[in-house]
């Protein structure tokens, strides 16, 4: 069982940014897999929230890029060694939303503004639906004789993250991890140089359109999922 439960599934295609990894990759064990990785992923959710809550906002800004670094490391190491699993497969957006909302709760702990809490709470609730996709894809791969309906519709291991969902996280990990690492009340100074930009310009007033892209990329996403599931067509 466990054998089939971690065996590849898929045959992996190698992607041109994996090669940024290559080296990294043949130094690591051969022991060490994808799916650690993603696992200690999800640990590092627990030690993000404490630390925010202590005001250590800089250190759980820099764990939480040392997350995303292991989640792009990750998925390149399954690809190169053809180690993608169906646990993987699973695991791997499980680990990203949780040390998601782990930031995004420390965004609003940090922010304390409703201003912004209205546009944290609907990405949590996209987290959560792309969560639920996962576990229904999971559900499919794992069981498909008990989900007939679905296994001659689709191939459920290449409707993996879409494009928009990567945009999604490439925008999130740069909006909180800056607002965790520098204070995001403090004004920008480059408009004194330039002159194109108002005064007392801050980080967070640049968080909100990011925010923004954020909601319609992840909506965007779902809708990618759900019509790779073909439920939308």
């Amino acid at each position: 069982m466990t054998q089939e439960f971690e065996a590849p599934v898929v045959a992996a295609e190698v992607k041109k940014r994996d090669h940024i990894w290559q080296h990294l990759v043949e130094c690591l064990p051969e022991k060490l897999t994808p799916n650690h990785l993603s696992g200690f992923r999800l640990f590092l959710a627990i030690p993000i929230i404490v630390l925010i809550i202590v005001h250590y906002n800089k250190t759980a800004g820099g764990l939480f890029l040392f997350a995303a670094i292991l989640d792009w490391l990750d998925g390149s190491m399954a690809r190169i060694r053809n180690q993608i699993t169906k646990f993987g497969a699973y695991l791997d957006p499980t680990a990203d939303k949780t040390v998601n909302f782990a930031a995004f709760f420390g965004f609003i702990y940090t922010i304390r503004s409703d201003y912004y809490l209205h546009l944290v709470i609907p990405i949590i609730i996209i987290d959560l639906l792309l969560f639920f996709i996962a576990t229904f894809k999971y559900a499919l791969i794992r069981w498909p004789n008990h989900m007939r309906y679905f296994q001659h519709k689709m191939e459920i291991m290449t409707s993996g993250a879409n494009k928009f969902g990567k945009i999604k996280m490439v925008l999130q990990v740069i909006v909180i991890s800056f607002l965790l690492i520098f204070d995001p009340t403090t004004s920008f100074t480059v408009h004194k140089k330039f002159g194109f930009l108002p005064d007392h310009l801050t980080l967070l007033d640049f968080s909100f359109p990011l925010l923004v892209a954020c909601i319609i990329f992840g909506l965007l996403s779902i809708r990618g999922h759900l019509k790779a599931i073909k439920i939308l067509p």
